[in-house]
Order: C-alpha cells, then sequence, then structure tokens
C-alpha cells in the first residue's frame, strides 16, 4: 500500500466535512491537480436514460474545455469507457482508461475524432454507483506532453478513492432527477439514425454498431454479444448496406453527423 504523508492525511479527514459538491470540489480539485499532476479534474452524473449532468469540471485550457462543453453532454459520454463501466459496477471501481478501452480503442474514430480532440494521453477514473439508474464519474485526466500515470500514482488513487467513495456519496444527498430523457443508448440513437436514413437496421445491428464507434473489433463483439465472428461480419456487411456506407470511419460520421443535426432542430438539448 502506498504511504500517505501528512498533507494528504489532512485532505482525506477534510473530505468527511464536505456538505456540497462544492465542498467536494474545493477540497478535490486543488490537492489532486498538483499530488496527481493532472490538467483536468472533473465529477459527473450519469443517468441511464438520461443526459448527463456536470458536478463540476475544472480544465484550465479554453480551448480543451471549450471541446469538452461543446461534446461530451452532447454524444461523447455515450462512447466513453468509463459510461459503460458505470452501469456495470455495483459498487465502485477505480482504474485508467487504459485497463477498461475496448480492443481497438486506440483505432478507433472516437479515439482519434473526439478523444484526441481533448488532447487527453491519460486519465485516471473513479465510477460509484449510486441506485439502478445513476453513476457518478470522478476523473483526472494528463493531457499530451505529460507521461501516463505510473503505478505508484495509480495504486494512491486507488487506495484514496476508499474515501473518495463515501464522501462524494455523502454531497449526492439530494434527490438525483431522471434528467431529459432520450432514450440515451447508442442503440436507440443508431435505431433513430438508420430510420432517419430510411433504412431501418435491427436491435442487433444497433448493438454491433455501437459496440464498432466504441472501438471493438468483430473478435470482442462476439464474445460480447455470444456469436461468432462470421455471424458478427455478416451483422456488419448487412448494417453497412442499410446505411449505405463500407466504413468504421464512416458509420461514425454518420453518427456525429445525427447529433449535430438533432441538436440544431431541438431534438436534444
Amino acid at each position: 500500500m502506498t504511504a500517505i504523508d501528512a498533507a494528504e492525511y489532512d485532505f482525506l479527514g477534510a473530505l468527511f466535512t464536505a456538505k456540497t459538491v462544492k465542498d467536494f470540489e474545493r477540497l478535490t480539485v486543488p490537492f489532486c491537480s498538483s499530488v496527481f499532476s493532472t490538467q483536468s479534474v472533473l465529477a459527473v452524473l450519469y443517468r441511464r436514460t438520461g443526459m448527463p449532468e456536470i458536478l463540476f469540471r475544472w480544465i484550465p485550457d479554453m480551448a480543451l474545455r471549450t471541446t469538452f462543453d461543446r461534446n461530451y453532454c452532447r454524444f461523447g459520454y455515450l462512447l466513453d469507457p468509463f459510461y459503460e463501466l458505470a452501469f456495470e459496477t455495483s459498487d465502485w471501481t477505480a482504474c485508467t482508461l487504459r485497463e477498461i478501452a475496448p480492443d481497438r480503442f486506440d483505432a478507433s474514430e472516437y479515439n482519434s475524432g473526439y478523444f484526441h480532440s481533448t488532447r487527453m494521453v491519460d486519465e485516471l477514473g473513479l465510477v460509484i454507483r449510486i441506485d439502478a439508474d445513476n453513476a457518478v464519474h470522478f476523473s483526472l485526466g494528463r493531457n499530451f506532453g505529460k507521461r501516463r500515470f505510473r503505478a505508484s500514482e495509480i495504486s494512491k488513487f486507488c487506495s484514496m478513492s476508499k474515501v473518495l467513495v463515501p464522501s462524494l456519496k455523502a454531497v449526492l444527498n439530494r434527490p438525483i432527477s431522471s434528467g431529459h430523457v432520450t432514450g440515451s443508448t447508442l442503440e436507440h440513437q443508431f435505431r433513430m439514425l438508420s430510420r432517419q436514413q430510411g433504412g431501418e437496421i435491427s436491435m442487433r445491428e444497433a448493438q454491433i454498431a455501437a459496440l464498432i464507434v466504441q472501438g471493438h473489433s468483430s473478435r470482442a463483439i462476439g464474445l460480447k454479444l455470444g456469436i461468432s465472428g462470421h455471424t458478427v461480419k455478416v451483422h456488419r456487411r448487412n448494417l453497412y448496406k442499410k446505411l449505405t456506407i463500407s466504413s468504421q470511419s464512416e458509420l461514425f460520421g454518420l453518427l456525429t453527423a445525427f447529433f449535430e443535426t438533432s441538436s440544431e432542430i431541438g431534438l436534444r438539448p
């Protein structure tokens, strides 16, 4: 277990006095940004069937903050591996992004088209399940030009999470609303998109479309859905035919264009 110095004891002790999210933010942002040398600290409330709520976000770089504010709640969260992890976790989990990322995440359009635009090179995250429909994600990010988190830093964060978890739960003692319900799963969005395109896809095809844009290979998709790799390829071929596309990049492009259009005409907030 990583040793804890006097400053860290003081920080962890102060967390137990936090009464509100603002208190939690006031304590964690300066401490975590300094101790873990991060360029972002944020907390997001995830809803299973609604838009997420940014509880707070510290992103000093204005360009990066603008990118995050514009894209994350609109569609980025649906492709975030921590969002998927949040509703698979029964209690809480602390880990790095690379521990939970799909097998082809580095080659995915989400990674090149959105994640890289945030200039993040590594992320330490904590997800906490609040109830059946809500979860919280606490994130520490490092940008390009910085090294990835070391094993000792990851160990320290995981140890600290044993105090961060009850503190975050305590400050979230207000009733949690369902927010703007959108049927916000990627599968739902792809089925809506296909109707707009005039070639409705099946639920299985929508599942595969969602896993493709998240960065899963055909083999990983087959394992996840309990079907053969050959069957995945058949569904993928039919999916592309119905949407009149021929590549993953075009599939991701359709999705982002759909979110852009939906936002402009007011279908999504």
